[in-house]
């Protein structure tokens, strides 16, 4: 019963971290291109190519992050992680040139890897399968409160102080991480066994996981473009920041309710029905393109929410696929090892779904065919997210084989 409590006590804890690690990023994402832009009088190539560079860091580091956590402890991987968020935010507050804002920006996505890891390996190892959705549930919703909290500081800050100002507060904002100090660690002899290098390798020859992880990259891929050309498309559209305060409204309410209806209550109702949990990323992907599709008619007020609605929804279905796939594949050994890697699966399909967006975006814009915009890039991700599809049904089909 005490391992319960602690459990419980320690799962709403590790939901507040890391609803603080997001208010950090809801705050930096969306207003990265004014704020460089204010800063360093960068293009809009470079920065985004600075912005490919956050999300590669939470994609390429990904791995080691979760190596460190297993080798080290939760609480040392969250210390690091406030420490390289720390200065990296504090660099870019100087308005250095492109090559350090480079640096400081890959620092500032390695950092929030590596807190994201240490605080889920906690979420993860307390929660038993069965309440493991319940548990991503409050994360979800405690997640993007933070993060609109952290776009509505942003907003105000930029707005009164500047955006000097707005980088030195994003360094500060790491400081409450702390709080993930708190929680009650693994039980220790759990925490004793060694995750060797033969279990990553048995890890990745598993065709179950391969499978789940060509799911993951596939609905990941459209998922790129939130947070990085949709609050740039939104700014151009109406020519100010304020709409994208608009955005993150209506995507807060949407996961505070579908984190729950979504998550727990339709799913459990499915699975009694013979859903399988593996289904859910072509869902997610499907309102994922939907979304996107109706962003053409963002100028209009009611489109703008009705399409953010959508695609959010298919944020809610696909987060809890995330820890699921790492609690039916890895031990309490290698937990944030598996989170490592799927994070550098989801790192690296949301950076090549930004990029490409971005690009796209890049060469449409102020142009005659900017209307083709969002068809082309849907398209593009329908056509490569069914392909992988595919490819991942056959390989879970010989898995089970």
């Amino acid at each position: 019963m005490r391992w319960r409590s602690d459990s419980a006590a320690t799962i709403w804890l590790v939901c507040v971290g890391i609803g603080l690690l997001f208010v950090v990023r809801g705050a930096f994402v969306p207003y990265a291109f004014p704020l460089f832009e204010h800063l360093g009088g960068l293009s809009y190539a470079q920065i985004a190519l600075l912005l490919n560079g956050y999300v590669m860091a939470q994609s390429v580091c990904a791995p080691l992050a979760g190596w460190y956590t297993d080798r080290t402890s939760v609480r040392v991987a969250l210390g690091t992680s406030i420490a390289f968020g720390l200065v990296s935010f504090l660099v870019i507050s100087t308005a250095p040139g492109l090559a350090l804002s480079a640096v400081a920006v890959f620092g500032a996505g390695l950092a929030f890897v590596l807190g994201k890891i240490a605080l889920n390996t906690l979420l993860v190892l307390h929660s038993s399968a069965e309440n493991l959705r319940r548990s991503v549930a409050k994360r979800a919703t405690l997640l993007n409160l933070g993060s609109f909290f952290g776009n509505s500081t942003a907003l105000q800050m930029t707005t009164r102080f500047g955006y000097g100002a707005h980088a030195v507060l994003l360094a500060l904002l790491h400081l409450p991480l702390a709080i993930g100090l708190a929680a009650a660690p693994v039980p220790a002899p759990e925490r004793r066994e060694v995750w060797n290098m033969a279990g990553l390798k048995t890890l990745c020859a598993s065709r179950g996981f391969q499978a789940d992880s060509l799911r993951r990259f596939a609905m990941v891929l459209p998922y790129g473009c939130w947070g990085t050309i949709i609050p740039k498309y939104v700014i151009d559209q109406y020519g100010s920041n304020s709409p994208v305060w608009i955005v993150y409204l209506t995507s807060l309410c949407t996961t505070i309710a579908g984190a729950h209806v979504l998550s727990v209550h339709l799913s459990a109702y499915l699975y009694r029905r013979g859903f399988k949990w593996h289904w859910w990323s072509m869902v997610s992907v499907v309102l994922y393109c939907t979304g996107l599709a109706l962003l053409m008619f963002a100028r209009n007020p009611v489109m703008l929410p009705l399409a953010v609605v959508i695609f959010i929804c298919g944020e809610v279905v696909m987060t809890p696929c995330f820890d699921e796939t790492a609690k039916t594949h890895a031990g309490t050994a290698g937990m944030a090892t598996c989170l490592g890697l799927l994070h550098l699966v989801d790192g690296f399909g949301r950076m090549l779904g930004a990029a490409f967006a971005l690009a796209v975006y890049g060469w449409t814009r102020h142009t005659v065919y900017q209307p083709l915009f969002w068809p082309v890039v849907v398209a593009a991700f329908l056509c490569v997210s069914s392909a992988l599809h595919v490819v991942a049904y056959a390989r879970h089909g010989k898995a089970a084989t």
